[in-house]
């Protein structure tokens, strides 16, 4: 993949461009921080005068300028990619030039070659480091620098004094091959020294190029983990191209069986069927190279009823028949469509934030939806399954799977308002076992026992009757459920309201904002009676 390709995206250019100019600033603080030692060393020999006249520490100090301009250049503004690699790959160059007139001021027989060539392999380690490059780059960089490092080395061994020769050894006509002799060895080592460069800039740039990888799913870019439920796991992400934030959720790979894929296909395809403004709207769905199933959704700005009850208590009356009213709206049309959501709980009935305004009421994961109005083989192989979140579970679900319909939807619902208004479950229980058996044979404490509110008759009645254990004497529909809840003289829970209790309660619905795993009672749950 060429570098063109690889960060054509504004993000990973605008990374590279970080990177190289953080590279500059290491390298030139690098550099000072080593003429600076020559200074104290000049002090403390009392030779600074000399040092400062040096033509090497002269040298050393221009070596300086190139990084800094690096860093200079690339701190700021959005520049192309071929330029951010053409203001590299000059510094780079232009301060080993520099490091290299420096090693020509060393003498040969302490290891001018060995001096040099070491410097200029720390600059090509740092930058294999900090700035993300293919191996085909480091090595035309390596290349780029060894030429001038083996020529300088040849002519510096060629050009000492005589006698120097001689002090070894070696007669004066041998210069020529001791010359050469000492351009193989740095040659040598500079390979080598490419070798390892290039393997490095390989690996990291594999390693990133993996994250990158992982953290894309087509054109969605992954951003933080937000929750996650019996069938997957969502993310907060942004499309790559309009910039538009989404939520993705994905299927947990260790349940992508078979049956898992084809609930989790069918789950997307049906809630994709539903239009309403109070049900969660689907964008697109898709897989990974990898055979991970996924599907974006809108990104909403706002806390699930549970996060509002643990930060606010029980909830005003006027809140409370708004959210039933506009959950059973949303619920209303999936079940005049043949679909029942299955998984009506607080945790999957949102308030978000949509266009400026507070408390909009959204339904969320239909990942336990079933199609009434087609029983197909997943349906066959899964008559005696109980699905669903234990406290919200209705006595068919538990006693008679195959018998749910939407008043199945209803007594949840009832079951959230009561969670709402009392700050409480239904029922509680140590067990899955005890909760279910509360749902099947126990009557609810009145809502106003449970509730320190003061609970309006009608409302009480209503939620009540939402909890009949005979699915007959609940309302027969959700639409008549939010017709009598538009018939409560409850008052109206205003936009005021709303922004009022967001003002208080606002910092303390962020700090639980970090993603939770449920208690088992408070997961959703596929129990097989068969097996039990």
């Amino acid at each position: 993949m060429s570098s063109s390709t690889y960060f054509a995206n504004p993000e990973a250019r605008a990374f590279l461009q970080r990177r190289v100019a953080t590279f500059g600033l290491i390298g030139a603080a690098l550099g000072g921080t080593a003429l600076a030692f020559r200074l104290v060393l000049g002090l403390l020999f009392g030779v600074i005068e000399d040092q400062v006249t040096n033509p090497g520490f002269l040298i050393h100090a221009a070596g300086i300028v190139p990084m800094l301009a690096v860093w200079l250049i690339c701190r700021r503004g959005n520049l192309s990619v071929n330029t951010i690699h053409g203001i590299e790959n000059a510094g780079i160059f232009l301060t080993s030039i520099c490091y290299i007139g420096m090693g020509l001021q060393i003498r040969p027989e302490v290891g001018a070659d060995t001096i040099t060539a070491f410097i200029l392999a720390l600059v090509m380690f740092a930058r294999s480091v900090f700035v993300p490059s293919s191996a085909l780059r480091t090595t035309f960089l390596g290349i780029l620098i060894g030429i001038p490092l083996v020529a300088a080395m040849y002519y510096h061994y060629l050009s000492i004094d005589l006698g120097i020769w001689r002090v070894f050894g070696y007669p004066a006509e041998s210069k020529p091959r001791v010359a050469s002799a000492q351009s193989v060895i740095t040659l040598m080592w500079w390979t080598l020294t490419i070798g390892l460069a290039a393997l490095a800039s390989r690996v990291i740039h594999r390693l990133r190029k993996e994250v990158s990888d992982i953290q894309s799913l087509g054109q969605y870019n992954l951003r933080r983990k937000l929750g996650e439920g019996a069938m997957g796991v969502v993310y907060e992400a942004q499309h790559g191209m309009l910039k538009r934030p989404t939520a993705i959720k994905l299927l947990r790979p260790e349940i992508a069986d078979a049956e898992a894929l084809e609930r989790f296909r069918r789950e997307v395809q049906l809630t994709a069927k539903l239009t309403h403004p109070n049900t969660v709207t689907i964008y697109d769905y898709g897989r990974t190279p990898d055979g991970l199933f996924y599907y974006a959704m809108e990104l909403l700005d706002g806390a699930t009823l549970t996060q509002v009850v643990q930060a606010g208590g029980p909830q005003p009356v006027e809140r409370v028949v708004r959210i039933l009213r506009d959950a059973a709206l949303a619920l209303n049309e999936a079940h005049e469509v043949g679909l029942i959501h299955r998984d009506i709980k607080p945790s999957n009935v949102m308030l978000a934030r949509q266009g400026g305004v507070r408390d909009v009421t959204k339904v969320l994961d239909f990942g336990l939806v079933k199609n009434l109005g087609k029983v197909d083989d997943l349906e066959k192989t899964n008559t005696l399954s109980i699905k669903g979140t234990p406290h919200y579970l209705s006595p068919e679900a538990i006693q008679e799977p195959q018998a749910i319909d939407a008043r199945t939807d209803i007594y949840a619902l009832g079951a959230v308002g009561y969670y709402l208004l009392s700050g409480r479950h239904v029922f509680n229980g140590k067990t899955i076992m005890e909760v279910c058996l509360h749902h099947v044979h126990t009557k609810p404490t009145p809502l106003s026992e449970a509730s320190p509110l003061e609970i309006p008759e009608g409302l009480e009645a209503l939620i009540m009757a939402c909890l009949e254990k005979d699915q007959a004497k609940r309302p027969a529909s959700a639409q008549e459920l939010a017709d009598a809840l538009d018939q409560l003289a409850a008052g109206q829970w205003t936009r005021a309201d709303a922004e009022a209790w967001w003002d208080v309660f606002v910092d303390q619905i962020e700090r639980r904002s970090e993603p939770l795993i449920a208690s088992p009672i408070e997961q959703t749950l596929a129990v097989d009676w068969d097996e039990r």
